[in-house]
């Protein structure tokens, strides 16, 4: 595919294309991810990329179509090529600062989310640890207009990040950024938070070196490894938890699996938690535990 030839390139034609061509650079789903740069390029819809497939192609299409398809080549995972990923329904711009959204983290959104609901909260304090490109903490200023929610993360680069797609999704009045090491200091953190949230680094030891190339060579680590301690941020926020959080409030978590939820489910069993749960994902493993704090 290139711009000078003279053949007239229709969706149709750059779609197939692309998607042999990714095929060929041994792209697990060269379908999906054709028809995602050309939706992004394109500005279409799926159902619009087939309705509209005769329609021609620009040349400055062709290229931007082009451009991407290289660098989804060489490696790069395809929201970062794209520049946006995802989530609860929302676009968000995710750079290799932040980790990419993924499905099973909109579990912890959902749970907080049914655990307004039951406890009639219309305007909780969150507080979102590791908040990375910010889709928990937005998504749940999104769903919830009269929450007011603290958003912490070590990194500049991502705060930056998350910032900005705030901003973009028009619930930045709502969120405090703050960068903070929860290891080191909470100090200048308020207390009585209705709900703690954090999807926290957990891929340690091997479950790290054994990630696939595309996560482990692009993503930041700081964001997926604690180090040797896997269970690192939940002892951590299981210690902060009770001075943190109001009496009768809940704490959410990511978990890595089954393989993690037995000792993370320790952590929050001491007298000052009330009862623990795990909730499973799609795959049926274990992905989120949520536990009340003691009146």
């Amino acid at each position: 595919m290139t711009e000078s030839n003279p053949q007239i390139w229709r969706i149709i034609d750059v779609l197939k294309w692309s998607k042999d061509y990714l095929r060929d650079k041994r792209v697990e789903s060269p379908q999906i991810e054709a028809e995602w740069i050309l939706r992004e390029v394109l500005d279409l819809s799926r159902i619009e990329i087939y309705l509209r497939h005769e329609r021609p192609l620009s040349a400055d299409e062709l290229a931007r179509i082009k451009n991407l398809l290289l660098k989804r080549a060489a490696g790069q995972p395809l929201q970062y090529v794209l520049g946006n990923a995802e989530f609860m329904g929302l676009k968000f711009k995710v750079t290799p600062d932040v980790l990419i959204p993924r499905p099973e983290t909109e579990l912890l959104v959902e749970n907080a989310l049914n655990l307004c609901k039951t406890q009639s909260w219309t305007a909780p304090r969150i507080l979102d640890i590791g908040t990375g490109s910010g889709c928990i903490a937005i998504a749940l200023a999104n769903r919830l207009p009269g929450s007011r929610v603290t958003a912490l993360d070590v990194s500049p680069g991502a705060l930056a990040i998350a910032r900005g797609n705030a901003a973009q999704i028009a619930v930045d009045k709502q969120i405090d950024f703050v960068q903070l090491d929860i290891l080191k200091t909470t100090d200048t953190l308020p207390a009585a938070f209705d709900i703690i949230i954090s999807n926290p680094p957990y891929v340690s030891g091997d479950w790290f070196l054994n990630l696939p190339k595309l996560v482990k060579d692009h993503e930041p680590e700081i964001a997926l490894n604690p180090g040797p301690d896997g269970l690192l941020f939940y002892r951590r926020i299981a210690e902060l938890a009770p001075r943190l959080g109001k009496p009768g409030g809940f704490v959410i978590v990511e978990i890595g699996g089954d393989h993690q939820a037995a000792g993370v489910t320790e952590l929050f069993s001491g007298n000052k938690f009330r009862s623990v749960e795990v909730f499973k994902d799609y795959a049926g493993l274990s992905r989120i535990v949520m536990a009340e704090l003691a009146c």
